[in-house]
């Protein structure tokens, strides 16, 4: 169900392209009346009418492009996207050289993306590379995920409570505000990330991948 806050976007929409729909048949009819009122072909004055038209209604036009299409997110601002965790324990595979939690599945040079495909209540899942990222040790957290606000505290607990051998997914969503219903995306999910956490390296297949 949409927001009733995405309604603020979806009234000015409705009003910046019925301005621009007049602004149209205005210029028509004032050059008509120009033409067979008062006989001119040109008028300065109706020229500037024109051009102070379609700076306004164009430039409202991209105003509402930049509202709704913008997607620059900071995940700090607790008024504008609310951000929630969702951890859960990996479950152990066998491969052909020993057992591991996650099996990755290589990019090549025309496709440098990998796809990480782990296993959580005998349930595959698969994440690429561009919104998940692997981790041995918390002291890669920072570097491998700068920006992402991560709570330290929270994988030393899940660390303790899961062996280290878990998936976290972050999950940004935008949050009632003026501005985020002026871009109808009140409600709408911002942002996802996601955050492996395995004991060691070696618990990461690189050779193959069993099909499930």
């Amino acid at each position: 169900m949409t927001s009733a806050w995405n309604w603020i976007g979806i009234i000015a929409w409705i009003i910046v392209l019925a301005l621009i729909v007049w602004v149209f048949h205005n210029i028509r009819v004032r050059r008509i009346k120009m033409i067979v009122a008062r006989q001119h072909t040109f008028e300065w004055n109706n020229l500037l009418i024109t051009i102070g038209e379609l700076i306004v209604s164009f430039g409202l036009l991209i105003g509402m492009g930049y509202a709704s299409f913008s997607n620059h997110v900071s995940l700090n601002d607790q008024k504008t996207v609310k951000v929630t965790y969702r951890y859960e324990p990996l479950v152990l595979r066998v491969g052909t050289k020993g057992s591991y939690y996650v099996a990755v599945d290589r990019g090549t040079t025309k496709k440098p993306v990998h796809i990480y495909n782990y296993w959580v209540k005998n349930a595959k899942y698969t994440v690429s590379s561009n919104k998940a990222t692997v981790i041995s040790s918390l002291k890669q957290v920072k570097i491998a995920d700068a920006g992402i606000p991560w709570s330290h505290q929270a994988l030393v607990k899940q660390d303790q409570r899961h062996e280290k051998a878990y998936v976290v997914k972050m999950t940004a969503t935008y949050q009632p505000t003026f501005w985020n219903g002026l871009g109808v995306r009140v409600g709408h999910q911002a942002m996802s990330r996601w955050l492996i956490r395995v004991p060691a390296q070696s618990f990461i297949n690189t050779t193959d991948i069993q099909a499930e």
